[in-house]
């Protein structure tokens, strides 16, 4: 059993206990009754779940706490749907980055109301730390950094910055998505299933090693630093012609 195996194992049994699973549950029920009052009570929620108020106070300080773990929870069941993947390990970048996309939007689907309704403001422009974008951004980085295909010098460009720019494109996929009114939602699949190949195709066809290459090679070449020169560029076979009738006026 390699490391990555045992991650993911040890992820599923921190990740989803009966804890968690009841605080998943209670989330769940809170997100129907805000969508029939926003103001609903805490004993409210608890006499529909038969629990008592003071259980739920145990695991959540207040309801607006209750309603952001909802967004929190949908990253947990994704961790966990990823234990029962066979061969998750040999998923391609394009097929992890899918699975990630669309597993949530697959969850908030069961919800579509209440995300409708909250996620521009409680996510997308939360000013709060939001737990949601953390485990978001956490989770791409383990999927770029434990892929071995991405190519030699993507590395450099993969940090926090990238992470948080998928995060905004994902957040163009939701818009994209409360407006699909395809069939079962395809269109926003396979926007998805395109966005992610195309991601692949970056990471893996070694453009950006060819660039850094090309960069490199333009900043060593001696001859060519000489003709790059503050606010004039000349072409290299003329920087040498210059060189010599600059070098004959001077004798």
């Amino acid at each position: 059993m390699n490391s990555v195996e045992k991650q993911r194992i040890q992820r599923k049994q921190t990740i989803m206990t009966i804890e968690t699973r009841l605080k998943i549950n209670i989330s769940e029920a809170a997100t129907e009754h805000f969508l029939i009052n926003p103001r609903f009570t805490i004993q409210s929620l608890a006499g529909s779940l038969n629990m008592s108020a003071e259980d739920i106070f145990d695991l959540f300080p207040n309801r607006r706490a209750i309603l952001e773990y909802y967004y929190e929870s949908r990253l947990y069941l994704y961790q966990d749907s990823i234990t029962e993947i066979d061969g998750y390990d040999q998923y391609t970048l394009s097929e992890k980055l899918s699975h990630l996309f669309l597993t949530l939007l697959d969850s908030f689907e069961e919800q579509r109301e209440f995300v409708l309704t909250t996620y521009k403001e409680w996510v997308v422009w939360n000013k709060r730390k939001s737990a949601f974008i953390e485990i978001f951004l956490d989770e791409l980085k383990t999927i770029f950094t434990n892929d071995p295909k991405t190519s030699r010098y993507s590395a450099i460009i993969q940090n926090r910055l990238l992470w948080k720019s998928i995060l905004l494109q994902f957040h163009g996929l939701i818009a994209f998505w409360a407006n699909d009114s395809s069939r079962m939602r395809e269109n926003s699949m396979a926007l998805a299933d395109k966005w992610t190949s195309f991601i692949e195709e970056i990471f893996y066809t070694h453009i950006i090693d060819k660039g850094f290459d090309l960069g490199k090679f333009l900043w060593m070449n001696a001859s060519l630093n000489k003709c790059i020169t503050g606010e004039n560029v000349t072409f290299p076979t003329l920087c040498g012609r210059e060189q010599e009738i600059q070098e004959k006026d001077h004798e």
